[in-house]
């Protein structure tokens, strides 16, 4: 069983659950997950019995490596 707290659209809905059934034997009761999905990450966590609840999804991911390339400007 999935949970949504969130409005997601339907499309995206079936993504999720297809892809969280898929990992489910992967993930632990109590364990918190991210499902990266393009350009947003899905932030969610498993509960006792395999019910997993999808909590948030944040629109704009920046990578380390994007952080790293910023603060190691070369220098002349």
């Amino acid at each position: 069983m999935i949970v949504f707290n969130i409005q997601v659209s339907e499309e995206l809905r079936e993504k999720i659950k297809q892809t969280v059934k898929d990992q489910l034997h992967d993930l632990e009761d109590g364990e918190p997950f991210a499902i990266l999905g393009g350009e947003r990450l899905i932030v969610g966590y498993r509960q006792e019995g395999g019910k997993v609840v999808i909590e948030q999804i944040v629109e704009k991911v920046i990578g380390l490596e994007d952080m790293a390339g910023e603060q190691q400007k070369p220098t002349e």
